[in-house]
């Protein structure tokens, strides 16, 4: 669990990062919220994509902070799976026969199913568990329920057009801080080693 746990914290500050909406203090070992006129200008989320870049980095952000969350609780030892296992669809195998294939996925036929292990979403990881009662595990809970419903979600499923720039105050208000008190309820020592050598430290 200790690797696993590592590997998604790696991987959502790889995302936060790269999303422009954060940069990293390899110093410190926070994040730091970005300035909203940089993340507007030609070298921010316009650089990603003119017109869909602030939805890009916007979801790049929010799937960091998941797995971030995911690792920061995986690391104190609580589980992050569904209880029971889900049954996906399985890819069909180089030598199989497509047409087959697709037949018995209409068909609902069991062979094309497998049991893969469910992680619970970012609006059921419920991280603020892992730290003390108090301000800071209160500002953790509000803020990745309001990123888990009212962004994550709402970007996962839907394109809204021209809502993500009323959002970027929260992201030094609310989001950067509650990641950054995940961050810090980790060995500061551990978090060093396992951030050596990764494109952003």
């Amino acid at each position: 669990m200790s690797d696993e746990g590592w590997q998604q914290v790696r991987s959502g500050l790889t995302l936060i990062v790269w999303s422009k909406l954060a940069s990293w203090d390899p110093q410190n070992l926070t994040l730091v919220a970005a300035n909203e006129a940089n993340f507007e200008s030609s070298t921010g989320h316009k650089e990603i994509h003119r017109t869909f870049g602030r939805l890009i980095c916007w979801i790049a952000f929010s799937v960091g902070a998941e797995y971030l969350s995911r690792g920061a609780v995986m690391l104190k030892g609580r589980s992050t799976t569904q209880a029971s296992p889900n049954r996906i669809l399985r890819l069909p195998s180089r030598d199989e026969d497509i047409a087959d294939w697709i037949k018995r996925v209409n068909s609902c036929d069991p062979s094309v199913c497998e049991a893969a292990i469910s992680f619970k979403t970012l609006g059921k990881l419920h991280p603020e568990q892992i730290l003390p009662p108090g301000s800071e595990r209160d500002l953790v809970s509000a803020s990745i329920k309001l990123l888990a419903s009212a962004i994550r979600n709402r970007d996962a499923h839907r394109y809204a057009k021209d809502v993500r720039a009323f959002h970027f105050h929260v992201v030094g208000s609310l989001f950067v801080p509650a990641l950054n008190i995940l961050l810090a309820s980790l060995n500061q020592g551990e978090l060093r080693t396992h951030l050596t050598g990764t494109e952003f430290a």
